[in-house]
């Protein structure tokens, strides 16, 4: 098996076990918040010993950084349950286009005119999303604004992880679980109160959660970017926001709106768009994670 060829199937790997998400999610009788914070207490546990302790630097801004993660995967899985999964992952994948102004205002990268086009095509699927993306839940614009903010959080991530791609990518990833997790614990804690202890079948399940939803697939993507480009693994995660859907409906028959299905071709096509403005042959390779692409899973 060629070194190309290997890095397309981990990093596919990576992406089929990401869009476990909404299944697992919908799943488990708990609160979006409750699942999050020990999902993330799993999968960084499982991850921090695999990083030499030569490896272990802490720069004040992973700080912050861990609040962003946190307050992504909370508002993610908040909003996984409180509308459709084929809602929330789509507009978490929104964060493909909030990076372009934040990095600009934080990191001073400029846009090219590729990126413009992208996310204007995006934007017309989000329009669609938000105005005509209803299953007829009670409420369910609040699953709507919550899948926005997840995918704000997530951009805010990216760029984040971007400042910081000389550090070891498993490190950042661990980290940014623990602290997430540590931020939502400190948020149930100051708003209403602490998270339910789960029963052994729920702590089982959230186990799982953490070490094959999170903990795996973050190994293989890095290990999936010795070999094949930041775009092309871009491209190659897509089939995340298309199976997510996909597994929540064999298990749960839940149906996305045709509007949600329209409104989430327009958005994927957008981000397609963006990382074929860097042909794959034309592209150094790289071996750190970069705004371009999803590194970090809500």
């Amino acid at each position: 098996m060629s070194p190309a060829v290997r890095g397309r199937s981990f990093v596919l790997a990576a992406a089929a076990l990401w869009s476990l998400s909404g299944a697992i999610t919908k799943s488990i009788d708990l609160d979006g918040l409750t699942i999050a914070f020990y999902r993330g207490m799993f999968a960084g546990l499982v991850l921090l010993p695999l990083v030499p302790r030569s490896k272990w630097v802490f720069p004040p801004v992973m700080v912050p950084l861990g609040l962003a993660f946190g307050a992504m995967t909370g508002l993610f899985l908040a909003s996984m349950k409180a509308t459709t999964a084929a809602n929330t992952i789509y507009l978490q994948y929104t964060a493909t286009f909030w990076v372009v102004p934040i990095g600009y205002l934080f990191l001073g990268e400029k846009p090219d005119r590729r990126a413009g086009w992208s996310i204007g095509l995006a934007m017309v699927g989000i329009a669609v999303i938000v105005r005509y993306g209803h299953s007829g839940r009670p409420d369910e614009w609040k699953g709507i604004v919550l899948g926005l903010g997840s995918g704000v959080a997530y951009a805010v991530v990216a760029v984040g992880l971007r400042g910081l791609r000389g550090l070891d990518p498993i490190w950042l990833s661990a980290v940014n679980n623990l602290s997430g997790a540590a931020a939502l614990l400190a948020w149930m804690i100051a708003t209403h109160a602490p998270p339910a202890l789960p029963t052994l079948p729920q702590g089982v399940a959230l186990a799982v959660f953490g070490v094959v939803q999170m903990a795996i697939p973050y190994t293989l993507f890095a290990r999936g970017l010795r070999d094949v480009s930041a775009p092309e693994a871009g491209l190659i995660a897509l089939a995340e926001p298309i199976l997510n859907p996909l597994w929540v409906f064999l298990v749960t028959h839940e149906r996305p709106s045709t509007p949600t299905l329209v409104g989430g071709s327009l958005l994927l096509s957008g981000v397609a768009l963006r990382y074929l403005a860097f042909p794959a042959g034309k592209v150094k390779e790289s071996k750190r994670p970069s705004t371009d692409h999803a590194t970090e899973r809500g």
